[in-house]
C-alpha cells in the first residue's frame, strides 16, 4: 500500500515524534515522584547511560524504562505493520534486540532494570494497578514513604 503522503509531508509528520518527554514517561516520572516523595533525587533521560533510560534513581542505582508496546513489540498489543513490512520487520527486530541489549549493560554496570508497558500508563485501572505494583516494590527497597 502506498503512503497516503509525500516523501516531504510523511518525513514531517515524523520528525514531530518526541523520543523523550512523551506522555507515558511524565506518567511514569509521576507516578515514581508521588511514592517516593521529594527526598531521593530522580533523574530523566540520561544520555549518559546505555539506552538513555526514562527514570533512574541514583542512590539504589535502579532504571525504568517506559517501553511503547509498538516500538518495543509488546506481547500483549505490539503487532506487525500491515504496509511496508520490508521496512518495519527488520525495524522493531533491531529495536527490541537494541533493548535487551542496553539492559543487560546496564545490569553489567550495577543497575536493577525495570520495564513499564506503554499501556500499563493508559487508562484509570491500568494506571492503579502500576501504581500499585511500584508502591510494592519500590517499598521493598525502602524508598516509598
Amino acid at each position: 500500500m502506498a503512503d497516503i503522503f509525500s516523501q516531504q509531508k510523511r518525513s514531517e509528520i515524523m520528525s514531530r515524534i518526541r523520543c523523550a518527554g512523551t506522555t507515558p514517561e511524565r506518567r511514569l516520572y509521576a507516578m515514581v515522584r508521588e511514592i517516593i516523595g521529594p527526598r531521593w533525587r530522580v533523574r530523566q533521560n540520561v544520555t549518559a547511560l546505555p539506552g538513555r533510560p526514562d527514570i533512574v534513581i541514583p542512590s539504589c542505582r535502579l532504571i525504568i524504562f517506559a517501553d511503547g508496546c509498538f516500538y518495543h513489540c509488546c506481547p500483549t498489543h505490539g503487532h506487525e505493520p500491515k504496509s511496508n513490512q520490508e521496512y518495519w520487520t527488520p525495524k522493531l527486530a533491531r529495536n527490541v534486540r537494541h533493548a535487551a541489549s542496553n539492559r543487560r549493560k546496564l545490569r553489567a554496570m550495577g543497575y536493577s532494570v525495570w520495564r513499564v508497558w506503554e499501556h500499563d500508563l493508559k487508562g484509570a485501572a491500568n494506571l492503579d494497578r502500576t501504581l500499585s505494583r511500584l508502591r510494592n516494590l519500590l517499598m521493598k527497597r525502602g524508598l516509598a514513604r
